[in-house]
């Protein structure tokens, strides 16, 4: 070949993006252009010369010299890119002489689908949420705000595996609802979802609760003893809420349960197996009780493998309405009631309460107004004192705190006991670290503050 030719020839395949190597039909390299060495990061010197199966092991080159086949479109790995090569042999004379492997690098490609796939996948969570209702699973608003969306997103995706969530929102924002929400979404829906408050429970109780005792294990224990939790929940959903407020001695036997897979019942000599998937929820900062030595790191991190973050109500702002609209209706149905609705004086107080409560307050605040409604229509007269108070005439909420809620000084505002308790505890949730620090400050038990937080919505 005329040497000008031949560097012509040379300059086309460099040019190429596509990489080419040649062998001859013995299988040693003799040509390989630029794009070879920009993919597989051999130079020229340390390819040309030596057998394709010293440079490339289980090169599909091989393949065709042995068979006189070409390959099209093969996919295989070279060090650590995916190329698509054509392989075909060469021919001079009818003797072959040679092959020749053109490929293309689709690492990139391959990457940017699987992104995309992602992609396309969150869209389709959105686009359910958002074309269908704004409703989900038992009760569960979606609501329009990112924040709302973000949560959905998460709890559908952790529905599809069998890792452990953590659950961590304030006190009513529905933490045991989006529970229900992922058992009921993945594939243990037709199994038992047993859900146990850890804070409602003494930890000497809570032990036999969840991992059941043999009969004599204890003063006045069953006959037979008793199953626990864990048992009960066996293919299912265990739901631990509270699990901040859980004794530290129980930590630890609740972490050998879950890295074991295996339970002992209280006074029992025998192991069980159990196939549980647990869900756990807390209203405390439990990185912070880590940090403090108040929670086990090792169990937080077992516990923490999914972490959902449910927003308060009053960062969700957005969402108010569907809320209020969802809770109207369902009041309504449930009383037997007409659908009611709120007139602008009404709604324009309760966009301005902060629902400290959350949820459940707000649930309980409709279901007064509804009772105490004349007709179809809710008006302000109609909703509790302190929610109207939000709404007042020159007392925008940015100028009052969330705890500034005793007005002693006008007697048209002044509260009743029952108004000064429900604050009292609004703003002791707020305060405390945990229910049991806030019985103790009160100088109430633990049993009698629960009563209270349920009687008024905020348990």
């Amino acid at each position: 070949m005329d040497s000008a030719i031949q560097r012509y020839a040379t300059q086309v395949l460099d040019s190429l993006h596509d990489g080419v190597v040649a062998v001859d039909s013995e299988g040693f390299v003799v040509y390989v252009n630029e794009a070879n060495t920009r993919i597989t990061g051999l130079t020229r010197e340390q390819v040309i010369g030596r057998h394709v199966s010293e440079v490339v092991p289980g090169s599909h080159i091989l393949d065709v010299l042995a068979t006189r086949k070409p390959l099209v479109g093969v996919q295989t790995r070279v060090y650590d890119h995916v190329v698509v090569s054509n392989i075909v042999p060469v021919y001079d004379r009818g003797q072959m002489v040679g092959v020749v492997s053109v490929f293309r690098d689709i690492t990139e490609v391959l990457a940017l689908s699987r992104q995309l796939q992602e992609a396309l996948s969150t869209i389709d969570l959105l686009r359910e949420s958002l074309t269908a209702v704004p409703v989900a699973e038992d009760g569960v608003i979606i609501g329009q705000s990112p924040a709302a969306q973000r949560m959905y997103v998460t709890a559908c995706k952790a529905a599809t595996v069998d890792s452990p969530v953590l659950i961590e929102g304030e006190s009513g924002t529905g933490k045991e609802v989006v529970a229900r929400l992922i058992h009921n979404r993945s594939a243990r829906k037709d199994q038992p979802l047993i859900a146990v408050n850890c804070a409602a429970i003494p930890g000497t109780l809570l032990e036999s609760e969840l991992f059941g005792y043999e009969e004599g294990a204890f003063t006045g224990s069953r006959r037979g003893g008793r199953p626990g939790l864990f048992q009960l929940a066996d293919g299912g959903t265990l739901f631990l809420d509270e699990i901040g407020d859980m004794d530290p001695g129980l930590q630890a036997k609740l972490l050998r349960a879950l890295q074991s897979g295996e339970i002992r019942r209280v006074g029992g000599t025998t192991v069980q197996k159990v196939n549980v998937r647990i869900i756990s929820a807390t209203n405390r900062n439990l990185a912070q009780l880590v940090r403090e030595k108040r929670f086990r790191e090792d169990l937080y991190y077992r516990l923490r493998v999914i972490h959902l973050v449910l927003p308060p109500l009053r960062e969700r702002r957005a969402d108010l309405p569907l809320f209020l609209d969802h809770a109207v209706r369902r009041v309504c149905e449930r009383l037997g009631r007409p659908p009611a609705r709120f007139t602008p004086a009404a709604l324009r107080a309760l966009m301005a309460y902060p629902f400290p409560g959350n949820i459940r307050e707000l649930e309980n605040v409709v279901e007064q107004a509804v009772v105490l409604a004349e007709g179809e229509m809710i008006d302000a007269g109609d909703l509790p004192p302190d929610v109207v108070g939000a709404d007042l005439p020159g007392t925008a909420p940015a100028e009052r705190g969330p705890d500034d809620f005793l007005d002693l000084a006008a007697a048209g505002r002044f509260p009743t006991l029952e108004q000064v308790e429900r604050r009292v505890l609004e703003a002791g949730l707020r305060a405390f670290d945990s229910k049991a620090e806030l019985a103790r400050h009160l100088g109430l038990s633990r049993a009698t503050l629960y009563r209270k937080l349920a009687r008024y919505g905020l348990d």
